[in-house]
């Protein structure tokens, strides 16, 4: 996907910037014919914290621009240079690529593994992280300059600390049907009733599992270190897509999601009810969602973000609640999806259950919503 810059900053009097950062072009090069030389350079800041796989794709082509290298690595934010360079924290700049050997009246393609060359450098993405665009000489096109075009950033969300495609049909250590005593096993059966087997389905992100609300369940174990992520003071981001079937809800409380927080369907308005008690006091805080038993699928995300803990659904958030006393633990022993322990078992289908250990913000969540890929 593509990353838009938070900022963008040029320096010089030469520069044109046209259509950024939808990436159409940059011009850099001198204004007056006065033989004066002169740094043209544009500056692209990004909040890189939470992606990987970074790309930096442009093209560029010179306009009879004489070669200026850098001074030693790592250099100041005033070097005087033809070449792109990064930067962590502004003050030290490294150059990853040099355009000094540039064509005239043709474009060059470029595509830079800034992931690669940023470990090289022993850097690291942050939420300001710099990319510089720098041109240097003494004279204005044609005699002079650099050209950009198509200037794109493109990475994915850094890994969940979890991840649950829902779409293997090995066995899996995480997986219980109670009917069969509680017994780990190969969850799919492809020879089953697919009516009291769970089984294989099209999801959103490639396959899912279809749960019969009979006996079939999904335990989490938290207390092998996952549960760590759920702690005092730690951010933290669930998401999963669920596709309730259409029917009538029962009067049981058919639980989607059991742990620190439930996913219940609920008889009144054919509703799923999103819940929870705050960790440091108990309070009960819920949000309904009526008439649910659409046979669509639905992506639901819950973020704790510092004392605050939101929820999403389809990339919409209109729930949240901000209290003190949501920074405490929501630490438990298991979580347990499409299933409860009293024996209470959900109809429908999970793909793509994911948990990150900080909050995602609005528009990661969007990108889960409209790729689901990432990963």
């Amino acid at each position: 996907m593509k990353i838009t810059p938070t900022q963008i900053t040029q320096s010089g009097p030469g520069v044109d910037l046209s259509n950024l950062p939808d990436g159409v072009s940059v011009k850099m090069s001198d204004s007056v014919k006065d033989f004066k030389y002169a740094r043209n350079a544009v500056t692209l800041i990004y909040n890189l914290s939470e992606y990987e796989n970074v790309r930096l794709k442009f093209e560029a082509m010179e306009f009879g621009d004489e070669p200026h290298v850098p001074p030693p690595s790592p250099f100041g934010g005033d070097a005087d240079f033809d070449g792109v360079a990064v930067s962590a924290d502004g003050v030290a700049w490294y150059e990853v690529q040099d355009l000094r050997h540039l064509r005239s009246g043709r474009f060059t393609d470029y595509d830079i593994d800034l992931d690669t060359a940023v470990a090289a450098l022993g850097l690291s993405y942050g939420s300001e992280f710099r990319i510089r665009f720098c041109q240097y000489d003494n004279n204005p096109a044609p005699m002079d300059g650099i050209f950009l075009h198509g200037i794109e950033l493109t990475a994915e969300l850094s890994a969940p600390v979890f991840h649950l495609p829902m779409d293997d049909s090995a066995a899996d250590p995480v997986v219980h049907d109670i009917a069969a005593g509680q017994r780990h096993q190969t969850f799919l059966d492809p020879a089953g009733n697919p009516d009291t087997n769970a089984h294989a389905v099209a999801g959103v992100v490639g396959g899912a599992l279809q749960f019969d609300g009979v006996d079939d369940r999904i335990v989490i174990d938290l207390q092998t270190g996952l549960g760590d992520y759920f702690a005092a003071g730690c951010n933290f981001t669930l998401a999963f897509w669920w596709k309730a079937p259409m029917i009538e809800f029962s009067n049981l409380y058919d639980y989607i999601l059991t742990g620190p927080f439930t996913f219940s369907y609920r008889t009144a308005n054919n509703a799923i009810r999103f819940l929870y008690y705050r960790p440091v006091d108990g309070t009960l805080v819920s949000k309904w969602y009526n008439n649910s038993n659409d046979g669509l699928w639905h992506h639901y995300v819950v973020v704790r973000d510092g004392t605050t803990v939101r929820l999403w659904r389809d990339s919409v958030s209109d729930f949240s609640d901000t209290h003190e006393n949501n920074a405490g633990s929501f630490s438990k022993d298991q979580m347990i999806l499409v299933g409860h322990p009293s024996g209470y078992f959900a109809p429908g289908a999970m793909d793509d259950f994911r948990i990150y250990s900080r909050a995602l913000t609005q528009e990661q969540i969007q990108e889960l919503y409209e790729l689901g890929a990432i990963s």
